[in-house]
């Protein structure tokens, strides 16, 4: 029987590949290849794993491109594309806008459009752009208009600007958990959760390395007087986000997680089309492993996606 929901599935079309490039969507990967994804092949993963629902997203390396009216077009592109997947599939996908950082002016109008005309339901961004991350206030104008909507940003790492790694090891194995550990401490130290209370923040893969490094930023923050969430306030703001446990489910891995952020706040996620059938199973029997309540685990694996993403709640089968 189908009941999950996964918030963290991939939107990947050959439109996609050919803008940015093969090579570079196949860059981070550990696989070292990608293909295009269609919705039919999503389809029968999904059923293949018991996904009643899917949140389809953008993926890194995002929509950068060297031209801002190109990046623009392309982010408008895959909207519409992942808008009509949803319109065919109604009670199998939601979508995850993509918006043309670090253009602010053409993201909130793709905002706009994507809120008010293609019905999104909710903004993926990256970990950082061009070096810049997303805790900067420089993109405060992006979360105001998402808090003033009460929406969901679903983070994915990227690429740290300017290191390439080093050989033998995919930068999506080390270099996108660091990246998101220093996504989250970018938003802890300008303060951004503080700011917008009502923007629901969800980090991939059960937050990266920042659970592990929580407690030394924590102690570390309170040096730093322009660090705007620190000490006492920094592990609360931390616990207040959502995670999903994509790749992530590790009995190591999951308790760090755990000690932080409470289960109203984790969220099941496949990473398809990435991860293929064996990887799903792997994680599932991982899932199964973990010492969790039944009312936990529907929790977990349904019911606090079902809270973020209220229309996703009774599809599927």
């Amino acid at each position: 029987m189908n009941v999950r929901i996964d918030v963290h599935h991939h939107f990947m079309s050959q439109h996609y590949l050919d803008a940015v490039g093969v090579a570079r969507a196949a860059a981070p990967g550990s696989a070292g290849h990608v293909e295009p994804w269609t919705a039919s092949q999503s389809l029968q993963f999904m059923d293949a794993s018991g996904i009643a629902a899917a949140v389809i997203s953008v993926s890194a390396p995002g929509i950068g491109l060297d031209d801002p009216r190109k990046t623009a077009d392309l982010a408008r592109a895959c909207n519409e594309a992942q808008a009509r997947i949803v319109r065919d599939h109604p009670r199998r996908f939601g979508m995850l806008a993509i918006l043309p950082l670090p253009d602010i002016e053409a993201s909130l109008i793709e905002l706009a459009y994507a809120y008010d005309t293609l019905s999104a339901d909710g903004i993926v961004m990256m970990s950082n752009y061009s070096g810049d991350y997303i805790g900067d206030r420089k993109f405060w104008p992006i979360f105001e208009e998402i808090e003033r909507r009460h929406g969901v940003v679903f983070v994915h790492p990227t690429l740290p600007h300017g290191y390439r790694g080093f050989p033998g090891v995919s930068l999506s194995t080390l270099e996108f958990p660091f990246d998101t550990a220093r996504a989250i401490a970018s938003m802890l130290y300008d303060g951004t959760p503080e700011q917008f209370p009502n923007v629901k923040v969800i980090w991939s893969h059960a937050g990266g390395a920042m659970p592990y490094l929580a407690g030394r930023t924590a102690v570390l923050s309170r040096r730093n007087k322009e660090f705007r969430l620190s000490g006492d306030k920094l592990l609360p703001a931390m616990g207040a986000f959502y995670f999903d446990l994509t790749q992530s489910l590790s009995a190591p891995t999951f308790a760090a997680l755990r000690a932080l952020a409470p289960v109203d706040h984790l969220l099941f996620g496949s990473d398809c089309p990435f991860a293929k059938e064996p990887q799903i199973r792997a994680a599932l029997g991982e899932l199964d492993r973990l010492t969790l309540t039944p009312d936990e685990r529907f929790k977990l694996e349904r019911g606090n996606a079902a809270s973020l993403f209220p229309r996703l709640n009774g599809r599927g089968e």
